[in-house]
């Protein structure tokens, strides 16, 4: 038997675990937010690191296989709970591997990775809340450490770790007001329990909890009512309505440092929102905000020079509803994040389009649909990958929409947003980017561009400013609109974007 055979096995299994229970996780989701992604956002974490793990060869050292895992989850990691899972599980088999692997484990070994795991989550975490996945990932520790002290073998060790996790999971059900209202145990440690009773059938065999009491993750007493996770009466608390995520870089082409200080990331991200995760290993870093102001956010991961900057509103769902055709929006405007991510689209925001990664591209797509999405563009560049991504065998569920204009994706993207459930929306935005015409202009040529542009059959006016264009320009454009188009209406956008300084849009009516 390979020295990696149990560790892929159980790394395998964990997100076979999360898959098969997805859904349920899904519903149950009510903390932090109750956007309904938490098993979607597990599982999806997991399947990055699986697939990291695939591309290295049967003879793998067990140092490369976790390497591989913990740099392709950290990556891939999606959401609050994604970030921490990924950071517990690279915490965990980096302690492993230091004492010679999973198959060579120890019950002493077993346990020192176990808190080691914990203490890596809860520093992934900018403001810890008990009753979570952290309580359970102290509790899984201790419950190890204790069966150490009573010399219990590695398989004990391992099964009293879940007997620990479950009992923490179930007092999450009280001690997280969110989950106690809604009736359910909290999602993100229901997840990390299924993948520490991975380990335990792993290290002990498939029948090894047979005999343990499972925990019942909706909690039906007669008082508590059950509500639908991500049901319009939960808001979204406190931290914000938009999640920003963004990779940065840690070293260069020739391994050197970048410079960039993880405490100063971690605190600028804290002064804009909350729920607030910083993660750095193997070169990267991996960093989320729930917040009010994610054009902030944007700057903020465009300051450090970050790339894979999703946006997404945590109003509007999209793992909820996956079955759904989903919208993927690129722009390199950071300010256009929120309107865009408002109309429902997963945003990625790239400010240096000739930077995308198709990687990138893939992973937005696959956040914002388990079916089918639908890609537009604003830059020539990010349709090109667009495009390319599109024609490979395995993106047949991607389409891209003709744009290639910030100004033709707003229209798309409205357009998208105003569907009724059963139309096309490929067709539907492709309409819209066919009655938009377009230009890249300056303060002192916008005048004489609107003319040319704008006549009696324009509807929406869309105006993208630079920085340092003053926003009181719309009040001149829509005095002079009003005089050719006194129906149409004029939307200006602060694009927070370099050059060029301004961007026009002008969408005529659709035929009646």
């Amino acid at each position: 038997m390979s020295e990696t055979t149990e560790l892929r096995r159980w790394l395998t299994t964990g997100a076979d675990a999360i898959k098969r229970a997805r859904a349920h996780l899904d519903a149950i989701n009510v903390f932090p937010v109750a956007d309904s992604d938490t098993g979607t956002n597990i599982y999806l974490t997991l399947q990055e690191g699986n697939r990291a793990v695939a591309k290295l060869p049967d003879d793998a050292t067990h140092r490369e296989v976790v390497a591989a895992f913990a740099r392709g989850a950290l990556l891939g990691a999606r959401g609050n709970s994604g970030v921490i899972v990924s950071q517990y599980l690279s915490g965990f088999l980096t302690a492993i591997d230091e004492h010679g692997g999973l198959a060579k484990a120890k019950p002493q070994a077993i346990a020192e990775a176990l808190e080691q795991a914990a203490e890596a989550a809860y520093r992934a975490v900018s403001s810890p809340v008990e009753g979570t996945i952290l309580t359970v990932a102290r509790a899984a520790a201790k419950g190890a450490r204790d069966a150490v002290g009573a010399k219990a073998g590695r398989e004990a060790t391992a099964v009293a770790a879940v007997v620990s996790a479950r009992a923490a999971l179930a007092r999450t059900h009280e001690e997280l007001p969110s989950a106690r209202d809604a009736g359910v145990v909290d999602a993100g440690a229901a997840g990390l329990v299924l993948q520490l009773e991975m380990l335990a059938e792993t290290l002990a065999g498939r029948d090894a909890l047979l005999a343990l009491d499972e925990v019942e993750w909706e909690i039906r007493d007669g008082r508590t009512v059950i509500r639908a996770a991500g049901a319009s009466d939960h808001g979204v608390p406190g931290g914000g309505a938009y999640e920003v995520m963004f990779v940065v870089d840690l070293e260069d082409v020739d391994n050197a440092t970048t410079g960039v200080d993880i405490a100063a990331l971690r605190a600028a991200l804290e002064a804009i929102g909350d729920s607030v995760t910083v993660s750095a290993g193997h070169g990267v870093a991996q960093a989320h905000v729930h917040t009010d102001a994610p054009h902030r956010g944007v700057m903020i991961a465009d300051d450090v020079h970050a790339r894979q900057i999703v946006v997404r509103s945590l109003l509007v769902g999209h793992a909820g509803d996956r079955a759904a055709t989903g919208i993927v929006a690129l722009t390199s405007c950071p300010g256009l994040a929120e309107p865009l991510a408002d109309a429902g689209a997963v945003v990625l925001v790239v400010p240096n389009p000739a930077k995308l990664k198709k990687r990138e591209l893939r992973r937005a797509v696959k956040d914002a649909s388990g079916v089918s999405a639908v890609v537009v563009a604003g830059n020539p560049q990010l349709k090109a990958v667009a495009q390319a991504v599109a024609t490979r065998r395995r993106s047949w569920r991607m389409t891209v929409i003709d744009a290639a204009h910030e100004a033709q994706l707003i229209s798309a993207v409205a357009a998208a947003a105003l569907a009724t459930p059963g139309e096309d929306l490929h067709a539907l935005m492709q309409d819209a980017v066919r009655r938009t015409r377009t230009a890249s202009t300056s303060v002192d040529a916008l005048d004489d561009d609107l003319d040319r542009l704008v006549d009696l059959d324009s509807d929406v006016v869309t105006l993208i400013l630079a920085r340092g264009v003053p926003e009181s320009i719309g009040d001149s454009v829509r005095a002079s609109v009003a005089a050719a188009a006194p129906y149409a209406d004029v939307h200006v956008y602060e694009g927070e974007h370099g050059e060029p300084g301004i961007l026009i849009g002008v969408e005529t009516l659709g035929d009646e």
